[in-house]
């Protein structure tokens, strides 16, 4: 059986795989930076990192509604 604390901690890990996704937007950003220029593949790139972070941004907010919900302390 699973403690209040390691139920808590679980809640708020980031994963691997959102640190991959998270390193991704990054390279893809450094790209842009470095290329100097805007075409279809930066414009795309763009819209890629934009869907990604917000699908970040609401997965991350409902674990903690869920953990409110849960009446779990949030930092």
């Amino acid at each position: 059986m699973k403690t209040r604390q390691s139920i808590e901690k679980q809640m708020f890990v980031i994963s691997e795989e959102e640190r991959s996704n998270l390193k991704s937007v990054i390279e893809d950003i450094n790209q842009i930076i470095n290329k100097k220029t805007v075409n279809e593949e930066t414009i795309r790139k763009f819209t890629n990192s934009i869907t990604l972070l917000e699908t970040l941004k609401e997965n991350y907010m409902w674990r903690m509604i869920r953990a409110a919900k849960q009446n779990h302390m949030l930092d």
